[in-house]
């Protein structure tokens, strides 16, 4: 399935973590609209790997908040535990087995106010991005994106009843197992709203016990069929030079056939994306608390005050665009709401970037909301090449690295028209934090997430300065790629936010948690 650019810059969430809060809201919405039912108990359980970190990332109050019908974006997220158990549903953590499940799992259960329970699996996959696994345990193939009905049924109920139930829709997708209950439970993927005739059908077949309609929770459109491929950027650059577009054409055209939606639709949401960036600039400027303030949530301020002192080394754009960047991410760590790029730990990146540029040069929102397609498609790319997002599966390259090599290409593209300047820009940067690793100290995004998106810009800026000035990457843009990929199936499992090594390790790291557990 080709992800969509919205998943490169975006979503639109609240802090702190894409994977662990906005993925794990996600799922908890996926839950909220599968199961259907008014809950009088949710209980949770998570990967083992999650008990150090879960609720600095408040994944736990994502889920529960997901559960009872909040987006991603609610900002009551950060009291959905309260707000939960004040609405009288009973709550619960526990964790799932040892090695039984994929990192950044959650399985909710739901008891029912008439005492009946049910249960969904799903994964965070890395910024924002979710699957769901199962219903029930009942093995499932559930999207997100999707338009798809969740039957349950006494018995082994044949794909052609189904589909006479559900109506002449074309082409679908059907999955179906057995669930823990002895029930059988089927998920089926349509591209229309079932009609009430056809939910007619359904409350009268004997054998279905219950059937619910569920609505995507990713606003962006699933991918349709015969959706083009999009896995190399090599490939890309010449179909833009061999058509004349430029690579914003290519990457506007490639979510229009992927999604359906038009120009307008497509355009008019990068917008919105780029208003809340720099909606998030300035809500950095300001002071938050972070979320266990580990760092003050001062440092844009420092920086910034010694900017206008004249006293940093450095001097030119990239100390404000650093500043721009650690207060997004200081926000981000208070819970503000802010667009992930591609995640919530590299949040502040690609906005610092851009606005310092945009107020530099005089730049207009709709070059700097072109350039951000060029990033975005540079990230679909990397994802069809199979890269992860997740700090927790590829560690801080994946985000961090990621985030800094498509801000450099969008940085790049202001400048030129030469695609391959771009793609240069882009594997420059991504050369320079391969094998970064993913070791917070603690629960939170605090420490060292903020202070290296500050890296990120200054390694954006140098290595699109490099791409113009003619400098290449000696290994190709693509093999870049596939170099991040290589570096992080081989990175070790306690260097991908595991909280157990790196600067997690340190003797201030290991007293912290001590004290953060008392």
């Amino acid at each position: 399935m080709g992800m969509s650019i919205f998943e490169i810059i975006g979503p639109v969430m609240v802090g702190p973590s894409s994977s662990h809060t906005a993925g794990m809201a996600r799922i908890g919405m996926m839950a909220n609209r599968i199961i259907n039912e008014n809950p009088r108990e949710i209980h949770l359980e998570l990967s083992p790997k999650l008990k150090t970190i879960y609720a600095g990332h408040k994944s736990d109050a994502a889920l529960f908040a997901g559960t009872v019908g909040m987006h991603e974006d609610d900002p009551k997220i950060k009291d959905a535990v309260r707000i939960v158990n004040e609405m009288g549903i009973k709550t619960s953590v526990d964790f799932l087995p040892e090695g039984s499940y994929p990192e950044n799992t959650a399985k909710i259960t739901v008891i029912t106010d008439d005492k009946k329970s049910y249960s969904v699996t799903g994964t965070s996959i890395g910024g924002g991005s979710i699957i769901i696994s199962a219903v029930d345990d009942a093995p499932l193939n559930i999207s997100p994106a999707a338009l798809q009905i969740i039957v349950w049924s006494k018995k082994a109920l044949c794909e052609e009843i189904l589909r006479d139930l559900c109506g002449k829709f074309g082409k679908y997708e059907l999955s179906f197992g057995l669930s823990s209950k002895g029930e059988y439970v089927y998920a089926v993927s349509f591209k229309n709203q079932i009609t009430s005739e056809q939910a007619e059908k359904l409350n009268k077949c004997e054998d279905i016990i219950k059937f619910s309609e569920v609505r995507p929770v990713l606003s962006y459109g699933c991918t349709r069929e015969n959706a083009p491929e999009c896995t190399s950027l090599k490939a890309a650059c010449d179909t833009a030079k061999a058509e004349g577009i430029s690579l914003y054409e290519f990457a506007l055209r490639y979510e229009m056939e992927r999604s359906g939606f038009d120009k307008e639709n497509i355009t008019e949401k990068m917008h919105q994306y780029w208003l809340q960036m720099k909606k998030s600039v300035e809500e950095g400027k300001k002071e938050n608390d972070l979320i266990y303030g580990l760092t003050g949530g001062r440092d844009a301020k420092k920086l910034r005050n010694a900017i206008k002192n004249g006293r940093t080394i450095s001097g030119g754009l990239i100390p404000k665009a650093v500043a721009d960047a650690i207060g997004v991410m200081e926000y981000n760590a208070s819970m503000g709401c802010i667009v992930a790029a591609p995640t919530a730990g590299s949040s502040g990146i690609v906005p610092g970037c851009m606005t310092v540029l945009a107020k530099e040069y005089d730049i207009p929102d709709e070059r700097i909301e072109k350039a951000l397609f060029i990033s975005a498609i540079i990230g679909v790319i990397m994802d069809g090449r199979g890269v992860s997002f997740s700090g927790s599966v590829g560690g801080c390259q994946a985000e961090i690295g990621v985030s800094a090599a498509i801000a450099a290409a969008g940085i790049a593209s202001l400048f030129t028209d030469d695609s391959e300047v771009v793609a240069h820009a882009m594997a420059l940067c991504l050369k320079n934090l391969l094998g970064l690793v993913c070791d917070p100290i603690a629960g939170p995004i605090e420490v060292p997430c903020i202070k290296r998106n500050a890296v990120g810009v200054a390694n954006a800026f140098i290595s699109a300065d490099m791409a113009l000035a003619g400098i290449r990457s000696f290994i190709p843009p693509d093999e870049v790629i596939d170099a991040l990929l290589d570096v992080e199936r081989r990175l070790p499992t306690e260097l991908r936010s595991g909280t157990v090594g790196g600067l997690a390790c340190t003797c201030t790291a290991k007293c912290l948690r001590k004290k953060l557990g008392q």
